[in-house]
């Protein structure tokens, strides 16, 4: 993982990308939200724990999508992962949803 990533591009290009993929994830019945910082918010509307962070930087020469996680500690920076370039929005919307994905509970045989 990395503790810091290159900066945000311009808030409109992170909305821009946001556009091509939000469509996806509102499939998958997921909330979407771009904060005034770039940071992309992905949530699961069923619960409300659930909830990713995403942002879009510049990894081997190209906008990707990065993995937001919490430090190992309450007050340890952020760590950030690259996930996927940026126009891959399929596969960034498939792993969104896995990792937001509540499994429904099985159903008793009758």
């Amino acid at each position: 993982m990395h503790a810091q990533t290159n900066p945000s591009p311009p808030v409109d290009t992170v909305r821009a990308l946001v556009l091509k993929l939000a469509p996806l994830l509102l499939r998958d019945g997921l909330n979407v939200a771009v904060r005034s910082d770039g940071v992309v918010e992905v949530r699961n509307p069923g619960d409300t724990r659930m909830t990713q962070p995403i942002v879009a930087r510049e990894h081997q020469g190209a906008l990707w999508w990065w993995w937001v996680w919490s430090g190992p500690t309450r007050d340890a920076p952020l760590e950030y992962e690259p996930m996927v370039p940026a126009d891959d929005v399929d596969e960034a919307a498939r792993r969104l949803s896995n990792v937001l994905r509540v499994a429904e509970p099985a159903r008793a045989e009758q």
